[in-house]
């Protein structure tokens, strides 16, 4: 991934250049400290993860289930059309960006207890082919792309546990949960035939999530602020799919939201 060699790059150039020489502890009671605001941006990769049915490719759908107002080819009419079966999909992933701003308690020597509501703007895309099949035997395959635009409001609640730090470095790892809402997931998607027909023309997804979240850092002290760099995964546990559309979702059993994140945190 892009974003992560970005990461690992800029982690392998500021904390070596930091550890190997002594130097004045700036900020030295800042760990001591009950409170810490600040805020946060970052780069993210969002994706779905697909469970199909079992065997879902030998499911047929009706031709007049293409929700469009234009058929997918000119070699094959709704008419000419026995059934289509959904043959392939696969999620892409896609870059983001998220903006937060951070309240930190400390807990402990070693532990904080963070609360960062965000806000995370994404697209996620599902490739798909299919397999059309005419009345006369013959049968043809179509590819596209269905792009869902997403916005989060998030409210991650982790736990951070942090090491000494060594002069002006240290590192941490983190843990929790993170409710999500995503506000662009009821979009009006439907469109209409030429027979009259409404039809959902998008993979609609559930408003609400609930994720996991787990992940590591590095703190580094300034003369001013500490900045964090830091990488995290997040899992959803909720299935978001909402049978609506019978192309987009007749192969989908679950569909769960994954989060990939290189985080800059000022404090």
């Amino acid at each position: 991934m892009k974003i992560l060699a970005v990461a690992l790059l800029l982690t392998a150039t500021v904390v070596p250049a930091q550890a190997q020489r002594r130097v004045v502890h700036y900020l030295p009671k800042y760990e001591q400290e009950p409170y810490h605001f600040g805020f946060l941006l970052a780069f993210n990769e969002m994706m779905y993860t697909v469970k199909t049915h079992k065997d879902y490719q030998n499911d047929p759908q009706p031709a007049n289930s293409w929700p469009v107002d234009t058929w997918p080819t000119q070699l094959f009419t709704q008419e000419g059309t026995k059934c289509i079966k959904v043959y392939n999909i696969e999620t892409q992933q896609t870059p983001g960006f998220t903006v937060g701003i951070i309240g930190s308690k400390r807990l402990g020597r070693y532990f904080d207890l963070r609360f960062i509501p965000s806000l995370s703007f994404s697209e996620r895309r599902l490739d798909y082919t299919l397999c059309l099949e005419g009345n006369n035997g013959a049968t043809c395959m179509h590819s596209f792309t269905k792009s869902i635009g997403t916005t989060f409001v998030e409210f991650p609640l982790n736990i951070k546990y942090r090491s000494k730090r060594y002069n002006n470095i240290g590192a941490y790892i983190f843990g929790g949960i993170n409710p999500k809402l995503d506000l662009a997931s009821q979009k009006d998607n439907k469109s209409t035939n030429a027979q009259g027909q409404t039809f959902i023309n998008n993979l609609v997804t559930k408003r609400f999530d609930f994720a996991g979240e787990l992940g590591a850092g590095f703190d580094i002290y300034n003369q001013w602020f500490k900045m964090g760099i830091e990488i995290k995964m997040s899992y959803g546990f909720l299935d978001i799919v909402k049978n609506e559309a019978f192309i987009y979702t007749a192969p989908i059993d679950k569909l769960r939201n994954k989060l990939f994140q290189v985080s800059f945190l000022f404090e």
